[in-house]
């Protein structure tokens, strides 16, 4: 019996030190944090960067003044996932039917916190653990800078297409896209301010690619 709970604790130790660090989830992005990811590509000021971390896949966004960061990411072709961060965080999922990207999803918005109490951050961890992903909200941190942090296990494949869609505060009704030409309906306007309709086309083949 004395060796089953040394055992338990062991794991429970062991699980709780493979933890992501969250407390540098800041909107923050340093030069020490930055020369560990590839940059994927930029289009003007804005840079899209990446780094695969062990079973996460971190995505940074640095631009100018951002009021919405929005990633699509696909591994597998027939599940989308689009991941908005603003001053809240919120998800929808799209399906591949027909020859279009379908959903009947709308954004469920949650965790508009800003602060980085231990309180915020495990509400960042719940969220983290249910969905999969995080994100910093755009108030947090440094102007224009967000931090993505992705689980793997979200992905059937080897492979990981990424787009983006950005809007600035410069020009809110012109929507940024990541890569530039062939970003498609992932930088759609109405997907990326939150407001996402039924049907969309997505070519994730021609996006960046993450390999895992």
């Amino acid at each position: 019996m004395k060796f089953l709970t040394s055992t338990i604790l062991l794991f429970l130790t062991i699980t709780s030190i493979a933890q992501i660090d969250l407390t540098q989830l800041d909107g923050s992005i340093s030069e020490d944090e930055n020369t560990q990811f590839g940059k994927l590509g930029e289009n003007g000021s804005s840079v899209l960067s990446a780094v695969v971390d062990g079973d996460y896949i971190k995505i940074n966004v640095k631009s100018d003044t951002m009021y919405v960061a929005s990633l699509c990411l696909c591994s597998d072709n027939s599940k989308m996932m689009i991941l908005h961060a603003s001053a809240a965080l919120g998800q929808v999922i799209y399906s591949a039917k027909d020859g279009s990207w379908r959903s009947d999803e709308q954004f469920d918005w949650k965790v508009r916190e800003t602060d980085m109490t231990e309180k915020t951050i495990k509400k960042r961890r719940e969220y983290l653990e249910k969905y999969g992903w995080v994100a910093n909200t755009l108030s947090m941190g440094q102007i224009g800078e967000v931090e993505f942090i992705i689980k793997k296990s979200l992905f059937a494949e080897k492979e990981v297409f990424l787009a983006a869609g950005l809007m600035s505060q410069a020009n809110p009704e012109e929507i940024i896209p990541l890569p530039t030409k062939t970003s498609g309906d992932c930088a759609a306007y109405s997907l990326v301010v939150g407001d996402p309709e039924s049907s969309y086309q997505f070519e994730p083949k021609t996006w960046f690619r993450i390999g895992l």
